[in-house]
């Protein structure tokens, strides 16, 4: 599964600050007993928290490559090569070039940027025309003012027009899309909503992006882990499924949401038509929401397999009136890992939505380019 430097983006970071702050305020702890921070004083769920691709593995190994660095302690190797991470450039890939003279063009103000006399020697036209494209959509007001708290209206329609090209003609209202900063922001929030006391359990595969346990740790809320089935390319068992929803609410369990990855993370399969309206059958028969997590929809490699959506099989089956359904799309594994959400958002015709939706909003300028959660109720 392909990522870029910002890998699920500045959320997943910041729970990767939360993890290794916890761990150090635990190590700390008996050093600085003056102080009002410590192991035993902080949130313990925080402490708790285990956010693996950011956590202690992680902090030992950035303390070698410190001490490679140095020349502090001898090692049998010279460099450490991190791969906890989806981050092709730290590898050697190269950014696209084309998004990134859209993103200059479009930072620019238009006398140095796209009106420039040379602007067409400097820059192939059709970046010039989707920098225009852009700067319009912003209403004038460049890359550095606050947008609509949902997003420019221009790129939501864009947005729209795309998703209902993929999802067959199913109707998508660019007034019910919400554009967050990045999918993990967005799923942060839609669980914030869901889990209201330490009852409340939500549904997860195992194994899954740890962005689900981690947050459902951190928010107080029950993990309910269902098993993919490995021996069949770790595809869904309905009847795992159903004992994983019995055995939760038997132990007294408010199981409200369920978490469909799809194409699998880290499993990377590609679930079948028939598949995804089974789930949907299934969160509509038990009143879930359908947290459908589909950011790596366009990464698919087997020939055989073909992406289909959760909003499409819910409007195929009759329950997109039904289904309580969130859905995220990320611009940053739809082409091929381009540096930032930033640079990658100006290509668009992306995402997409679902009717009824509410919540999720864009907090900075820069931000508005990040994938979208959409939450219907």
């Amino acid at each position: 599964m392909l990522q870029t430097a910002t890998t699920r983006k500045r959320c997943s970071a910041y729970l990767g600050l939360l993890t290794a702050a916890a761990l150090l305020v635990q190590q700390h702890a008996d050093a600085v007993p003056s102080k009002t921070l410590t192991g035993s004083s902080m949130n313990q769920r925080l402490a708790g928290m285990e956010y693996a691709v950011r956590g202690s593995v992680v902090i030992a190994a950035d303390r070698i490559a410190h001490e490679l660095e140095e020349k502090t302690v001898e090692h049998p190797f010279d460099h450490i090569l991190f791969t906890n991470i989806g981050n092709p450039q730290s590898v050697g890939q190269k950014p696209l070039t084309w998004p990134r003279q859209v993103m200059a063009l479009a930072d620019l103000p238009d006398e140095v940027g796209v009106d420039h006399p040379l602007a067409s020697e400097m820059f192939p036209a059709d970046a010039i025309e989707r920098a225009r494209e852009i700067k319009k959509a912003l209403g004038g007001h460049g890359t550095g003012a606050y947008t609509h708290s949902q997003g420019p209206l221009g790129f939501r329609k864009d947005i729209a027009e795309f998703i209902e090209k993929r999802d067959g003609g199913v109707k998508s209202d660019p007034n019910s899309i919400f554009m967050s900063n990045g999918a993990s922001a967005a799923i942060q929030d839609v669980l914030t909503a869901l889990i209201a006391d330490e009852d409340c359990g939500v549904m997860i595969p195992i194994p899954q992006y740890p962005i689900y346990s981690a947050t459902i740790d951190l928010l107080g809320g029950q993990k309910v882990g269902y098993f993919l089935d490995e021996e069949k390319g770790w595809d869904l068992n309905m009847k795992e499924l159903e004992r994983a929803l019995n055995e939760a609410r038997s132990k007294g369990t408010k199981v409200n949401s369920f978490v469909l990855i799809n194409p699998g993370n880290p499993t990377g399969q590609v679930l079948s038509k028939k598949a995804v309206q089974d789930i949907v059958q299934f969160c509509s028969k038990h009143g879930l929401v359908l947290l459908a997590d589909e950011v790596y929809q366009e990464n698919v490699y087997d020939e055989n397999a073909q992406f289909y959506s959760c909003k499409r099989a819910a409007a195929e089956t009759g329950l997109l009136d039904r289904t309580p359904l969130s859905w995220y799309r990320s611009t940053l594994r739809a082409r091929a890992c381009t540096e930032s959400a930033v640079a990658e958002a100006v290509i668009w015709k992306l995402l997409g939505s679902i009717p009824k939706l509410r919540v999720i909003c864009t907090r900075r300028h820069r931000q508005r380019f990040a994938p979208v959660c959409l939450v219907w109720s």
